[in-house]
């Protein structure tokens, strides 16, 4: 199993001004196709701070990739890094030179001086080719370990990556897969499903996702293949109605667009303290423009009455967040809209309580999911959320969509 670390170079990563991507994705690439990834570490452009994160990454790894650093200016000190880690000098190749020029060249710009700089490698190190930009990446040996530097723009590093990096991995007997769960904590999830797993020989991790929780379960050799599937089955079962399977990368949000374009209906949204976050997620998701019929941003009081006919007398008995109040805006927004399904939202983000006409209060947290669909009695859930504003927000967002996707399990 090939062991690689990863080494990411950046002051802007380490002063937090850029949260860094490339680590991540360079993992998963990695982890996917049977190497072993040691590590990922950030590391300042400074010389020698990054020359040990390098000397350090290649005593425990076979393969190191360093991200970042190897612009023309002098902040870029990736390569003076390699040569100190090495032991070699800087030397100049004229092809790496040569094919500077000819990047520049086709964007209409002239080398400078400091573009030689870009073309120093490691005495008896190569330059890499970079299809997608300037900067040549490099290749050198540091100890017994073989380093490439690759550019830390995203899209030239992923190009090289695929040209340089690839070739010295195989498939490898890799698995991975998830299963999703909405309406539950990621204690109970794991609860719920340690024991139907025991016994499977798969690697198991909990990721949530602010109203969503993401089962990962991975395994690696002979049968990896069979050993996730049958493990998911488990997890699915487990789980019950909770359980749903995104596309790799996806959300709630693609399993309800998917479900609703399969079955021809469509769907309409009336939120106030989700402000329009539901139409959002789903308009996200290609296909949206076939199922979503009308999204309604009822934030107001007057905006409920006026636009979804929820009555005076109706807010006064109930106060705004309340389940009468959701399900009389779902229940009005599918009316309007001529949709087979409607969301509606109501409840108090926070920080503070929300202050009623009458004297009362509704407490931080508290909101109100409804669905109105054909067929089927309106259903209303109510949750109290002890987060931030934009927590409360999402998991209202999450739990409405939940409330949809088990309506049409229902169906189905």
């Amino acid at each position: 199993m090939l062991r690689v670390a990863l080494v990411l170079a950046g002051d802007e990563l380490c002063e937090g001004h850029r949260a860094d991507g490339n680590g991540p994705w360079m993992a998963h690439e990695l982890t996917v196709r049977g190497a072993f990834v040691t590590g990922l570490r950030a590391c300042r452009d400074d010389v020698e701070p990054l020359a040990r994160a390098v000397t350090d990454a290649a005593a425990d790894a076979a393969l190191v990739i360093v991200s970042g650093g190897l612009g023309p200016t002098e902040d870029d000190r990736t390569r003076e890094a390699l040569a100190i880690a090495s032991g070699k000098p800087l030397v100049e190749h004229t092809d790496a030179f040569d094919a500077i020029t000819a990047a520049l060249s086709r964007r209409g710009i002239k080398p400078l001086m400091n573009h030689h700089r870009q073309a120093t490698v490691p005495e008896g190190g190569r330059w890499l080719e970079n299809v997608e930009g300037v900067a040549p990446g490099i290749a050198c040996r540091v100890g017994d370990a073989d380093v490439l530097a690759l550019p830390g723009v995203p899209a030239e590093l992923r190009a090289m990556f695929a040209l340089h990096v690839l070739p010295l991995l195989g498939e490898g007997d890799v698995e991975e897969r998830s299963a999703f769960a909405a309406g539950l904590g990621e204690p109970a999830v794991e609860q719920t499903i340690r024991e139907p797993l025991e016994g499977h020989d798969v690697r198991v991790g909990f990721y949530p996702h602010h109203g969503e929780v993401e089962v990962r379960l991975f395994a690696r050799g002979p049968g990896a293949a069979e050993r996730v599937a049958a493990a998911h089955a488990v997890v699915v079962e487990a789980l019950g109605p909770a359980a749903y399977e995104p596309p790799a990368g996806g959300r709630i949000e693609d399993v309800v667009v998917a479900t609703l374009a399969a079955r021809g209906l469509t769907v309409t949204t009336a939120e106030s303290v989700t402000g329009g976050l539901i139409a959002e997620m789903l308009t996200r998701v290609s296909g949206s423009s076939d199922v979503l019929r009308a999204a309604w941003v009822s934030y107001g009081t007057e905006a409920k009455t006026r636009e979804l006919g929820v009555t005076e007398a109706l807010i006064a008995e109930h106060g705004v967040v309340s389940e009468a109040v959701a399900a009389a805006m779902a229940e009005g927004a599918r009316a309007r809209a001529g949709a087979d399904a409607a969301l509606a939202t109501t409840g108090a983000a926070g920080p503070g309580a929300w202050q009623v006409p009458d004297g009362g209060e509704v407490p931080a947290g508290r909101v109100v999911v409804a669905l109105a669909m054909a067929g089927q009695e309106t259903v209303v859930k109510q949750l109290q959320v002890p987060a931030s504003r934009a927590v409360v927000r999402r998991r209202a967002a999450v739990a409405a969509l939940d409330l949809l996707r088990r309506g049409l399990q229902q169906e189905a």
